[in-house]
């Protein structure tokens, strides 16, 4: 029987959220259990319950952790419609290089900025029309990069052959350019004057 070796220092959240992901990353999320990140931190797995109260607060972390790599451009564009595509591109960017999270992308954890909603409204949207623009730019990110993803069954053996090989050819612009028709849809019903 191997016993891992003892561990000298303590363990902390950030290096237990490092380790969940790679962990997901390399075998995906099946893998990631609470006694397999004690095993590859070198602790016991009762252990990780004073960093952790229980597997979701992990997936969680690991949610937090993944986000972290997400990377704005410098200085910010100042159209906060180029701001929207530059926050939901690079999400998507993050996505693409975690897939095994995939199921957890739509995942709303304690430190999400409220922000972007109150960013949109002090825009002159109304909270209805802020909460469907970014619910609609979520859920499009989202499904493109399942989509886009090992995830997704292609199906589309029954295609002709050319239709078929651009059907599982999921392009950044074509995502870019979908995020900007929704952007530009709300802006356009915002500025529309109201109908009796």
């Amino acid at each position: 029987m191997v016993t891992s070796k003892k561990r000298e220092t303590p363990v902390t959240k950030e290096e237990l959220y490092e380790r969940a992901l790679a962990i997901a990353d390399a075998e995906g999320l099946e893998a990631l259990t609470m006694r397999r990140l004690a095993r590859e931190v070198g602790v016991e797995a009762a252990s990780l319950y004073h960093h952790l109260p229980n597997k979701d607060a992990l997936l969680d972390g690991v949610v937090i952790r993944m986000r972290q790599e997400i990377v704005l451009p410098e200085p910010l564009p100042e159209d906060w419609r180029e701001l929207m595509l530059e926050i939901f591109a690079a999400y998507r960017r993050t996505l693409a290089a975690h897939p095994n999270l995939m199921p957890l992308a739509g995942r709303r954890v304690e430190t999400d900025p409220d922000s972007g909603l109150v960013f949109l409204t002090q825009l002159g949207f109304s909270d209805d029309d802020a909460v469907e623009l970014w619910q609609s730019m979520i859920a499009f990110i989202v499904g493109f990069s399942v989509f886009s993803s090992a995830y997704s069954e292609s199906g589309v053996s029954d295609l002709p052959s050319a239709l078929a090989a651009r059907m599982v050819d999921w392009r950044d612009e074509t995502c870019l350019r979908t995020l900007r028709i929704i952007i530009d849809g709300y802006d356009a019903g915002r500025a529309a004057p109201a109908t009796s």
